[in-house]
C-alpha cells in the first residue's frame, strides 16, 4: 500500500535527523490520543494523514467531518500542552504532486527542526 510506503520513508527521514524518535506516541494525561511518530525532547510531533478519497472509493477518517473535528479537538489540546505539530499527506511524497500543489517537501520542513 502507498500510504504504508510514505508512513515508513517518513519514520526514515525522522530517524536520520533526530536520535530519539517516538512511534504512536501517547501525549495526553488522560486521553488515548497518539501523534504517528514524536520527537517528545522537543515536543514535535509529525502527523500522516494518508490518502483519504480514492476516487470513488473508500475516504479515510481524516475527510469525514466526523474525522476532521476529532483531529481538531486532538491538535488543539496538543497545542494547549505545548506540541508543535507538523502534518503530511500523500501529496507530500509525490514530487508531482508537490509541484502541482506548490507543497514543501516533508525532509526540507522537518529538517528546520534540529
Amino acid at each position: 500500500m502507498k500510504g504504508d510506503a510514505n508512513k515508513f520513508q517518513l519514520a526514515m527521514t525522522l530517524r536520520n535527523l533526530f536520535k530519539e524518535v517516538s512511534d504512536e506516541h501517547q501525549f495526553h494525561p488522560t486521553r488515548k490520543w497518539r501523534f504517528d511518530f514524536a520527537i517528545p525532547s522537543i515536543k514535535l510531533a509529525i502527523e500522516y494523514n494518508g490518502h483519504g478519497s480514492t476516487g470513488g472509493g473508500h475516504i479515510g477518517r481524516h475527510a469525514t467531518i466526523t474525522g476532521m473535528s476529532g483531529d481538531c479537538e486532538k491538535l488543539n489540546e496538543a497545542q494547549r500542552l505545548g506540541w508543535r505539530v507538523l502534518q503530511f499527506t500523500a501529496l507530500h511524497f509525490s514530487e508531482a504532486s508537490r509541484k502541482k500543489h506548490k507543497l514543501s517537501a516533508p525532509y526540507d520542513i522537518i529538517k528546520t527542526f534540529t
